[in-house]
């Protein structure tokens, strides 16, 4: 794997050198949007400070009211419910499909009524769901409802050689600091909507009026005392300067940084495939699964118990269980919204973990690689009649 920050550091001595000023201000925001939105494939973007941020903005622009709902898969970070909460609706929880884990078409279908307005669908640990799909049972309604991704961990993962990001009306990606390319904490939200655009940057950038002028004659103006800037209610979500440096430093070797996890993705593929009581996200080839993280579900609880004592013991390295589901952490109960249980995610997730795909060496994955064949075997032989 590339050097990830080689083009970073350069890009942020840059930063540094202007001393944040004004007149220099934007430059590599604006690089990272150009950048960003012809590589996806869409026309318009926004940097902003994470990516629960930009999904809080796409759902400031389109019109919310009181009582409207947006429907999200069960299995995913809690952040896609603030956001949804955050911006005055109500969550509704779509189960998921248990092969590909993403959000069950079928649930998803069940669970659109007239208050819908919205669909948040994420692309789990790198894996698209089947936008074609999801559109078709989307243009089958009478009215209009949002689509939205949440590519928050899919960097370049692709559907019928369409990039993550192009499908919906808006899209986000994260660079947080586990995600593919980052800089601690940062994103960005996609459009192809100019309408959608133009409120989405009122609602990150304290309501600040989107004007086309040049810099030069904004400046001219901001000597008037009479000068309005702020039209509507915003919140401040910019992304800072030394952010879009680092990120944009990245994107110049995005393809070599995606194509090393997706390596590291498909030698622990491999290993798992040998073996009946685990299994990953299945996908046609019609998918490129980018790999954030490598899922693994266990074929119960008590192998899973059995492999993690095993696993730390042969010096497997550290793995994330997987997330509670939103509608059982504490701070959504406290809130007393009805919902109900999505029985085929309950199921899973208390199987489910996530290996780390980050590796940066041939040495470091096939290490791992080594350790999970053993572990599993070990598991096969010594605790299991299969």
């Amino acid at each position: 794997m590339p050097n990830q920050f080689q083009h970073s550091k350069k890009f942020i001595n840059d930063v540094l050198k202007n001393q944040f000023r004004t007149s220099k201000n934007k430059f590599y925001n604006n690089k990272l949007i150009n950048f960003f939105c012809k590589k996806i494939g869409v026309k318009y973007g926004i940097t902003v400070n994470s990516g629960t941020s930009g999904l809080h903005a796409a759902l400031l622009s389109i019109g919310l009211k009181k009582n409207d709902e947006v429907i999200m898969p069960a299995i995913t970070m809690s952040a896609v419910t603030y956001s949804i909460l955050l911006a005055g609706a109500k969550p509704v929880f779509a189960d998921i499909n248990p092969e590909n884990l993403n959000i069950d078409l079928k649930s998803l279908e069940k669970k659109i009524n007239n208050k819908t307005k919205a669909i948040i669908c994420v692309s789990l640990f790198g894996l698209l769901p089947d936008y074609e799909k999801i559109k078709k049972i989307l243009n089958k309604k009478k009215k209009k409802i949002f689509l939205i991704e949440d590519n928050a961990e899919c960097m370049m993962g692709k559907f019928k050689k369409k990039f993550a990001g192009s499908f919906g009306d808006f899209s986000i990606f994260s660079f947080q600091s586990s995600k593919v390319i980052s800089c601690g904490e940062g994103g960005i939200l996609l459009t192809s909507n100019k309408n959608l655009w133009l409120k989405a940057k009122l609602a990150s950038n304290l309501g600040y009026k989107y004007r086309e002028d040049s810099y030069n004659r904004i400046r001219k103006k901001l000597q008037n005392t009479n000068f309005s800037r702020h039209v509507s209610l915003g919140y401040n979500y910019r992304l800072s300067e030394i952010g879009a440096a680092t990120v944009y430093g990245q994107l110049l070797n995005i393809n070599k940084i995606v194509q090393q996890r997706i390596n590291n993705g498909r030698k622990f593929y491999k290993i798992i495939k040998k073996y009946k009581f685990v299994k990953s996200q299945k996908f046609s080839k019609n998918f490129t699964h980018s790999y954030w993280a490598f899922p693994v579900v266990f074929k119960n609880t008590k192998i899973l118990n059995i492999f993690n004592n095993l696993f730390h013991k042969n010096r497997g390295d550290f793995y994330y269980g997987c997330w509670m589901l939103p509608y059982n952490e504490v701070f959504f109960k406290k809130l007393k919204i009805s919902y109900k249980k999505c029985l085929a995610a309950e199921n899973i997730q208390k199987r489910l973990i996530q290996l780390k795909t980050n590796y940066k060496t041939s040495e470091e994955i096939n290490s791992q690689v080594k350790i999970l064949d053993k572990v599993l075997n070990k598991i096969k032989s010594n605790y299991l009649k299969i």
